[in-house]
């Protein structure tokens, strides 16, 4: 495995501990966020994996979501990675004005098994 391609599963695992610890803490912005980037670190490992080069995180997204079957992903798997690019953009925007404690759950939830998923492929 290539050192980055190890180096992101590591944060992805980092981030989702303190994603938990967040939860847990009733801060659930700061669960959303690095559930979030541990998904995005997830999906630059995947992508590096398999020597793709794209532009941009979205790029990056779409290349995985054509790429599912071969890396063993389903349909609902890419729905969880578009929803957290949205939440993490509304986050940023600041048009989500609050962040509910099932919207946090349900993105560190997707984190997990996209990071399991992932872990499995690579």
């Amino acid at each position: 495995m290539k050192m980055e391609v190890k180096l992101r599963i590591e944060e992805a695992d980092k981030l989702i501990r303190e994603a938990e610890e967040a939860l847990k803490s009733g801060s659930y912005d700061t669960c959303c966020v690095s559930s979030c980037y541990a998904i995005f670190h997830v999906v630059r490992a995947m992508i590096i994996s398999m020597d793709m080069n794209p532009k941009t995180l979205k790029d990056a997204v779409h290349l995985i979501c054509l790429s599912r079957e071969k890396i063993g992903f389903t349909r609902d798997d890419c729905s969880k990675i578009y929803r957290a690019l949205d939440i993490k953009s509304e986050i940023d925007g600041g048009y989500l004005r609050r962040v509910t404690e099932d919207v946090a759950k349900r993105t560190i939830d997707d984190a997990k098994e996209v990071l399991e998923k992932a872990k499995n492929f690579l």
